[in-house]
């Protein structure tokens, strides 16, 4: 069995109540950022949360004014919006992703680490509460291993110990006065369980074309697949997506693949916010043979 290139998008099948903010910019940023990121990672796996960065910069915006302002707004894909109106968005998203009566679990969290003395603006800090709830944190960076080993646990209490060692005391120094620090954490049951009995040792070709032994995730149901063409003639111009929901089905994954075995390269320049969009409101539910690397 052999995979050049697979690549998964988390989609939120949801709609955020009371909210007017169209998610089409958002959905587009997100992709230019993981083109950005493709560009600069060289031959490195990209794991990145496009809402994670969203909070952070929404923080920045709220104390940028000026060019700065102009500038932030640009680049998130706000310039149609009026001000403030993405501060609604975010804010709200936030609370419904992260709502406890979902059959997943998410946390946000957003903090301040500020160095002792250094004031802030009260209306900012009141502002920055009620949008992302953020707290905030004083420190003396001089410091800078105590305050490493503070961040870094706070970043561990909030995702479960899952994510360490974020940032480093070479990260600090004397003339450092605020660091801006966002978490995200998810877990999530797949709807559809893989049986562990099920998982097998395969192949798996990457994208250099060397293979390596994995162990592959086995299982047979009804899920939401689709076929897909580039529109050339190409081999591999067909790929194939898949849509493999979580419980509760608010949250899934969406995984998409080459049907031939061509380079993930000759997708990724594919990968549109309005083509995702077509993938998700195109996909049929059939009965599929899915195998995933564990």
């Amino acid at each position: 069995m052999a995979y050049f290139g697979l690549f998964s998008l988390l989609a939120m099948q949801c709609v955020v109540t009371g909210a007017t903010f169209s998610d089409e910019p958002m959905a587009e940023w997100s992709v230019n950022m993981y083109n950005h990121l493709r560009a600069t990672g060289e031959d490195e796996n990209i794991l990145f949360s496009p809402l994670s960065i969203a909070l952070a910069m929404g923080v920045m915006e709220l104390g940028a004014q000026g060019s700065t302002l102009k500038e932030i707004r640009h680049a998130m894909g706000y310039d149609g919006l009026k001000n403030g109106e993405e501060f609604s968005f975010l804010k709200d998203f936030s609370d419904m992703v992260s709502a406890k009566e979902s059959r997943y679990v998410m946390k946000i969290a957003n903090a301040l680490f500020v160095q002792n003395g250094f004031h802030i603006n009260d209306e900012f800090l009141q502002m920055m509460k009620k949008y992302f709830n953020a707290e905030v944190n004083h420190v003396d960076f001089s410091q800078n291993v105590a305050v490493a080993n503070y961040i870094n646990k706070w970043v561990e209490n909030y995702t479960n110990s899952l994510l360490k060692d974020l940032v480093s005391p070479r990260d600090f120094d004397a003339v450092t006065h605020l660091a801006l620090i966002n978490a995200v954490y998810f877990k999530g049951n797949w709807k559809s369980q893989f049986r562990p009995e099920n998982t097998r040792t395969f192949s798996f070709t990457k994208d250099d074309e060397s293979e390596v032994q994995i162990p592959m995730m086995y299982q047979q149901g009804e899920f939401y697949y689709g076929e897909f063409s580039d529109g050339s003639n190409e081999a591999g111009g067909i790929y194939q997506v898949l849509e493999i929901p979580y419980e509760g089905e608010e949250v899934s994954m969406m995984l998409v693949l080459s049907r031939q075995e061509v380079p993930l390269a000759t997708l990724e320049p594919l990968l549109k916010a309005q083509l995702i969009e077509e993938w998700a409101n195109s996909v049929k539910k059939q009965k599929v043979e899915v195998y995933l690397p564990r």
